[in-house]
């Protein structure tokens, strides 16, 4: 098993990057998505990233429950985490 974490700016391009990469892996991608809807720019964010995957990623939401997100899809192929940072905060 491999693990890379990507770090940078917002917006600086991190999400579509590590979604090439993880998309290039054999097996069915799984992104495990951490973001929440809380405002109309989010919403568009969202909207954006799943209509640049398409239909071939599946998708899980880890709003708070990264652990069992990441337990449900071991062995199912590659996974993305998006994002860390949204994550723990949501946790804050």
């Amino acid at each position: 098993m491999c693990s890379t974490i990507l770090t940078g700016g917002a917006r600086s391009g991190k999400s579509s990057y590590a979604e090439g990469r993880v998309a290039a892996l054999p097996g069915r991608p799984c992104y495990i998505a951490t973001a929440e809807i809380r405002d109309a720019e989010m919403a568009e964010r969202i909207a954006h990233h799943r209509a640049r995957r398409g239909p071939e990623w599946r998708e899980r939401e880890a709003t708070f429950d990264l652990v069992a997100a990441l337990a449900e899809t071991d062995g199912d192929g590659p996974r993305l985490v998006d994002c860390i940072t949204l994550w723990l905060t949501n946790l804050v």
